[in-house]
């Protein structure tokens, strides 16, 4: 596994498991925030929310390979 995919596979593990699965049903499956607030039991905006929070961390881990 490369370097890149090794941090972002540590990153993912560093968010709460509500913010991992709504960036992993957003950015891999494509899913509606919709879907995914279904899915996880939750409201759009909250999903909308843990997403954001998931990205900026995600940001700032894979700042180094940008």
């Amino acid at each position: 596994m490369s370097a890149q995919l090794t941090a972002l596979n540590g990153a993912l593990q560093e968010l709460t498991a509500e913010q991992r699965a709504c960036w992993l049903l957003r950015e891999v499956h494509g899913r509606s925030y919709e879907e995914i607030a279904d899915a996880v039991g939750s409201t759009a905006t909250a999903v909308r929310g843990r997403i954001a929070r998931a990205r900026a961390q995600l940001a700032e881990v894979m700042k180094p390979w940008r």
